[in-house]
């Protein structure tokens, strides 16, 4: 395997937040596992997503692009499949693509009212409803460059795709343990809390962790390198994992989330809806507040750590595959999620549009022994849109030809990468490749549109047309309690920030299309 040609393994988990890893410091839930991957690597303290949302941030880790760039704005909008992806540029290139577990560059819900039976297949091939009904068996290859895949859409009792399709054939009805009127025991009542039946051994985390093994095996007898995407659906609402995770943590255990009162009369107004009332909001639905009693946070706490844990045994296996194998050298692996989640900080759940630090950062964890610096953790600024042109300096790809092969071929936009490569970051060359990054969200139940810049000691959000927003002295302040917005003592950094974001917008910005002729 040559050095610039590495195997590449990326990991995701879906909804996962960075400080709930033992290995960033967190002092109750366990991840020994992405702790020892850690160790072997690079863990970005300060890695963002740029829109903190499932589809968005999705679309952006397959692109490379922001989502003004992809267009995937907000959940429910599919990429457009004539968009240069990168794991087609690295099938051009010579890597064997395949993926496992959850994708979602296309929607899993139909429109509502919509008879599954009424619809064609083909123009909703990710749709857990028409797999539940088995109207897909299969999706359509190559899907977004992969060229072959191992399907699971969904969460919690919703999961189907080829997983599914496996449980049936091969366990029965096992799938009715998954629901909450058959739990180990009587659910406490709080809001998608249980403690899953099925056997720890039949749960989708495991299936995924299964099916990677096997590709790896696979790929193991084939001379050209591998990328594998392997997508885990949790630790996502709702919370139930299996036996021994759902009994891992107490909650009495668990320290209550990041909050004071009174600090939503500092925030916009919606926060306060969100809260007292709940309004329709991806992640959550209309008509459930956010006010929460303490056990009720704990107790979901407690039970998304098991997730956690759960899936950190799986990386393991995944981990002693490789090195069983004899893959690990030549094997680039990352670690990263799609969003996080709130746990309750600022007295909120799940996601939205929050542009707190609990939604925005998630887990960033690049290892390929011998090549890369190991055991290091980084405080310089990262976001998800640095993923894609960080594969391509790795691989040695030029991102610039690449992508314009692909791109005029299929008659799309030529826009420029606005992303930065971390390969700096990874070899100890330098300490920063950046002094911000940036985060976009247009809310269409809300009707806002956030635009949001992060630098090493603050951030600013922006709501569009609106008087209000939020300031926040991250060196003072990490926990982001007390809005400097309407502070007079923060007006100069108040514009400084808002400078700083039309800059960054503007240089991110990638609405060019090719040009025709002169004029």
């Amino acid at each position: 395997m040559s050095q610039d040609r590495p195997n590449i393994l990326c990991i995701v988990t879906d909804q996962m937040r960075a400080d709930h890893m033992s290995c960033a410091g967190h002092p109750v839930v366990r991840t020994p596992n992405l702790d020892r991957l850690a160790a072997s690597g690079v863990r970005f303290a300060r890695a963002y997503v740029n829109n903190p949302l499932c589809m968005p941030s999705r679309a952006t880790m397959f692109t490379g692009m922001t989502p003004r760039g992809h267009k995937v704005r907000t959940n429910g909008v599919e990429l457009d499949e004539r968009r240069a992806v990168m794991p087609e540029t690295l099938r051009r290139a010579g890597w064997r693509t395949h993926a496992v577990g959850k994708l979602h560059l296309k929607t899993m819900g139909l429109p509502r009212g919509v008879d599954p039976e009424s619809v064609d297949p083909a123009a909703w091939p990710e749709s857990s409803a028409l797999w539940r009904k088995g109207l897909i068996r299969r999706l359509p290859l190559p899907y977004y460059g992969l060229e072959t895949v191992d399907f699971a859409p969904g969460h919690g009792p919703g999961i189907s795709g080829d997983y599914l399709n496996w449980l049936r054939e091969i366990h029965g009805d096992a799938e009715k343990l998954m629901r909450p009127e058959n739990a180990r025991e009587k659910p406490s009542g709080v809001e998608g809390c249980w403690k899953m039946a099925l056997p720890a051994e039949l749960h989708h985390s495991r299936w995924v962790a299964d099916r990677t093994i096997d590709f790896l095996k696979t790929a193991r007898q084939e001379a050209q390198p591998f990328f594998c995407w392997t997508s885990f659906p949790d630790p996502h609402h709702p919370y139930c994992p299996p036996y021994p995770y759902c009994d891992a943590y107490a909650p009495a255990d668990i320290p209550l989330p990041a909050r004071r009162k009174g600090e939503l009369d500092d925030l916009a107004p919606f926060f306060r809806e969100v809260f007292e009332k709940g309004i329709q909001l991806s992640g959550r639905s209309a008509g459930r507040p956010t006010n929460l009693a303490d056990h009720e946070i704990r107790e979901i706490l407690a039970l998304t750590f098991g997730m956690i844990s759960q899936i950190d045994d799986n990386v393991g296996r995944i981990l002693d595959a490789l090195d069983e194998l004899g893959l690990r050298e030549d094997t680039l692996v990352v670690f990263l999620a799609d969003h996080a989640d709130m746990m309750g900080d600022h007295w909120l759940l799940n996601k939205g549009p929050f542009h707190f630090e609990g939604l925005l950062r998630v887990p960033f964890i690049w290892s390929w022994p011998g090549h890369i610096a190991q055991g290091q953790t980084t405080d310089a600024l990262a976001s998800v849109l640095d993923f894609v042109p960080t594969l391509h300096k790795l691989t040695g790809i030029p991102i610039d030809e690449a992508r314009r092969t692909e791109v005029v071929e299929t008659s799309a936009e030529l826009p420029p990468v606005p992303g930065r490569s971390l390969a700096g970051l990874l070899d100890g060359s330098c300490d920063a490749v950046q002094d911000s990054v940036i985060v976009e969200n247009d809310e269409d139940y809300l009707g806002t549109q956030l635009r949001t810049l992060v630098t090493a000691d603050a951030k600013l959000t922006l709501y569009t047309g609106k008087p209000w927003g939020e300031l926040f002295d991250l060196t003072r302040d990490p926990n982001e309690l007390r809005n400097l917005w309407d502070d007079p003592g923060a007006s100069r950094l108040k514009t400084e920030m808002t400078e700083r974001l039309l800059y960054r917008l503007a240089e991110t910005d990638s609405v060019l299309p090719r040009r025709q002729s002169h004029a």
